[in-house]
């Protein structure tokens, strides 16, 4: 790195070096740079988001969040514990996702740029990514900027229908190592924003030219159904069986699910086999909306209702979604003095804009879920007691991914189409390997998690193979400690010897496990045991020593 950085110093300071040492790219960018005195020290401190403007960039914020396309790509990239932002074709800040709210005090030595283009931040991967149409990575000392080269920053362009670039997915670290892997998850999820959103939205556009045109109009969005909820195995056959009856009727509905195991989905399953199906279905995360923002968000407000409201007052998603289906995602996040707003509205089936007097009917048909159990939330003085017998008529309650198995080889065919057909990606074999290592794995994300891993997974196979080498290596992990445990399982289903202790034999086990898969090779099988080398050899020598007598 000290001697990447003297060539810059070199660079900069108009010192001959030898170029070949630079790539290509960076050193073309670095060049223009120059030329159009790109400052190398310090940038104008308006280009930074400020944090009280985050309300138009962070995507969890704005209107299109309720769109499940948008929530989706919000929720994979949550799983993925990254903070991303989506710029334009002309390098604009469009969207954040998974904002880190400590960046409002970091602000305004740390934050997003609403500008990234070459000539206002020097070398940076979105500019690069527009202007050389490739996912591009900057690696700290690639920065032309002296200030930000204790960054590392990805990123990959998406494309229009049109094919031309639509912008880019971007993702920044502060002194943090960037590699190929992290270049890989970035290109995946600008390829998942142009197939679940570029298109779709490019679909709609032309679906609603075709109305225009006088032809039969169809409802706005595309909902899931039962037929999308896949799974063979009783426990999610006889969560849908329930759910299909509770679509019959217009009762509330309380669905219970782990993050990921697909509340929306059978909330939006509901909806469309209910007489309500050609009308809104909304739905509001009580967790991510701002504790100061959520009456305003659910109630709407009229004009010069409090200091920047809008001049026309504001439509609630209460108001909008009136005559459809209302679904409160993590209501138990829900503020207790939300709840006595919203029971008053349900039980009187009529609600008040803030700011308003005039009470407006609305007609709703409510969908509730929760990932804690609510019983205990009403004991802790959490929520409302009224509030959950009004929510709790029906209860439906969504099995974890870890005890449906059964289900996840006809989940995994089933994406691997899906996503292959999409990005154009053949693939030539699935080996069973890669079956049993994500059969073995506990999935705390549920099905959201393995979705997320077959799309990654089919981005990084190696002409068009799926085997356990595109697997994380927590995934593999699992693995062996699944295979583990069957031995031992199998040891213990027979007699055994009164010469030797159960953990004696269990260590025996695991070693002649560990040995085959290293290929009986001492040192990894060793440092995969935790162990020293001679250490090894003595249980090894003392495993045989006791199976001699």
């Amino acid at each position: 790195m000290e001697a990447y950085e003297n060539l810059w110093k070199s660079f900069v300071q108009g010192i001959d070096f030898d170029q070949k040492l630079i790539k290509k790219d960076i050193l073309s960018s670095w060049q223009r740079c120059k030329k159009t005195n790109v400052s190398l020290y310090d940038f104008d401190q308006n280009l930074l988001m400020k944090p009280q403007k985050k309300y138009q960039y962070v995507l969890k914020y704005l209107p299109e969040y309720n769109e499940m396309p948008y929530r989706e790509f919000c929720n994979i990239v949550e799983n993925l514990k990254l903070n991303i932002s989506i710029y334009d074709e002309n390098a604009k800040l469009k969207y954040i996702i998974n904002y880190d709210d400590s960046f409002d005090d970091l602000y305004p030595q740390v934050g997003y740029f609403l500008d990234a283009s070459e000539e206002k931040l020097g070398t940076n991967s979105t500019c690069l990514a527009i202007l050389e149409n490739k996912p591009f990575m900057v690696v700290g000392q690639d920065h032309y900027k002296y200030i930000f080269h204790q960054f590392s920053c990805v990123a990959a362009p998406f494309y229009c229908e049109e094919n031309h670039i639509g912008g880019t997915v971007n993702a920044s670290f502060l002194h943090t190592s960037v590699n190929n892997d992290t270049l890989n998850i970035i290109y995946s999820l600008a390829r998942l924003y142009e197939t679940l959103i570029l298109k779709r939205v490019s679909s709609k556009k032309k679906e609603n030219l075709q109305n225009n045109e006088g032809k039969e109009k169809k409802p706005k969005d595309i909902y899931f159904t039962f037929s999308d909820i896949i799974g063979e195995s009783e426990a999610i056959q006889n969560t849908i069986r329930m759910a299909e009856r509770a679509a019959t009727v217009d009762s509330s509905v309380l669905i219970y699910g782990e993050s990921g195991s697909g509340k929306e989905v059978f909330a939006q399953a509901i909806h469309s086999k209910s007489r309500r199906k050609n009308q809104t279905f909304v739905a509001i995360n009580c967790g991510a909306i701002p504790t100061d923002l959520i009456e305003s968000e659910l109630f709407g407000y009229e004009t010069g209702a409090f200091t920047g409201a809008a001049k026309s007052g504001k439509q609630g998603l209460l108001e909008y979604a009136s005559g459809g289906t209302l679904f409160l995602d993590e209501v138990e996040s829900m503020p207790l003095s939300l709840q006595v707003k919203i029971l008053r509205a349900l039980s009187s089936s009529s609600i008040t804009r803030i700011g308003g007097f005039q009470p407006m009917p609305i007609d709703i048909r409510l969908i509730s879920a929760s990932k804690k159990d609510l019983e205990v939330e009403i004991k802790k003085g959490y929520f409302r007691e009224d509030l959950y017998y009004r929510i709790n008529v029906i209860q439906l309650k969504i099995p974890p991914l870890r005890d449906r198995k059964q289900d996840i080889k006809a989940i995994i065919d089933y994406y691997i189409k899906t996503f292959s057909q999409k990005n154009s990606i053949k693939v030539r074999k699935i080996e069973d390997e890669f079956y049993k290592y994500l059969q073995a794995y506990h999935w705390p994300g549920n099905v959201r998690e393995l979705i997320n891993i077959i799309e990654r997974s089919l981005v990084l196979s190696e002409d068009g193979m799926m085997d356990e080498s595109v697997l994380s290596s927590s995934i593999k992990e699992s693995y062996t400690i699944a295979k583990l445990k069957k031995d031992l399982n199998e040891v213990f289903n027979q007699a055994l010897p009164k010469e030797k202790n159960i953990l004696q034999i269990a260590e025996e086990v695991i070693i002649d496990r560990v040995l085959k898969e290293e290929g009986y090779n001492m040192s990894s099988t060793a440092a995969r045991l935790g162990i020293s080398r001679p250490t090894l050899y003595k249980k090894i020598e003392k495993s045989k020593g006791s199976n001699r007598k």
